[in-house]
């Protein structure tokens, strides 16, 4: 039996603190499915450029086919903080811990549901070269 694991983000920038996320999901999984947020949603909460949605798909296909081993993923648009984790059959999430407290609604929602929870797993944050978090926002801004 394949084990099925979910993850999802918006990917604008693609830095090392992404490729440890979806590096953790492919150790974990055999099947990994990962959301990318929808233009609507990618730039609604930001302060700085958002590249468009076929960019961040191009950007993010290139670097999961680098790490993928050959397993088989699917890159799909979401437009809300939940997507299909809280309907569709997956075993783990993969978060940053910025992002737990989505996981842990999600999983409040499957058991609302009658589905089974998602083991949630945790990567560590990357830092930049000062020691602060590394993201998107901050390289865009010239912070690393």
């Amino acid at each position: 039996m394949s084990v099925k694991v979910c993850l999802g983000g918006t990917f604008n920038v693609i830095h090392e603190g992404h490729i440890a996320l979806l590096s953790r999901a492919f150790a974990e999984g055999d099947e990994i499915y990962i959301g990318l947020t929808t233009d609507t949603m990618a730039t609604a909460k930001r302060s700085v450029p958002v590249q468009d949605y076929d960019t961040r798909f191009k950007n993010l296909s290139e670097a999961v086919s680098k790490i993928s081993g050959g397993k088989r993923f699917w890159i799909f648009p979401i437009d809300d903080g939940i997507g299909p984790a809280a309907r569709e059959n997956f075993e783990a999430i993969i978060v940053s811990p910025e992002t737990v407290k989505g996981a842990e609604r999600i999983n409040k929602m499957r058991a609302a549901g009658g589905l089974r929870q998602l083991k949630i797993i945790v990567i560590d944050m990357v830092p930049n070269s000062d020691g602060e978090k590394l993201s998107s926002t901050r390289i865009i801004r010239g912070m690393g």
